[in-house]
């Protein structure tokens, strides 16, 4: 595979991944392109080949990367109201 899969992932969740399992299944590795793109994805493989993380592990990436983004803007507003006081 030419690009880096893991490369779509939030460097934190980049980062615990890597750290825990080493690098992708290839289940893991043909699933996420279609998942990160929003499609619906069936990855057939034997148990214990990664596919229910594969499927999770977007998720997990999509909440880490939504709340950072809110925690930016309640910052971002905190930093506004003081500067006005």
């Amino acid at each position: 595979m030419s690009e880096n899969i893991l490369e779509k992932f939030h460097p934190i969740v980049r980062t615990w991944f890597t750290r825990t399992f080493g690098s992708p299944s290839p289940p893991q590795q043909q699933g996420w392109p279609s998942i990160s793109n929003g499609n619906h994805t069936l990855i057939v493989a034997p148990t214990g080949s990664g596919k229910t993380l594969a499927a999770f592990l977007w998720c997990i990436n999509h909440l880490v990367v939504e709340n950072i983004a809110i925690s930016n803007v309640i910052e971002s507003s905190d930093k506004v109201g003081t500067e006005q006081s």
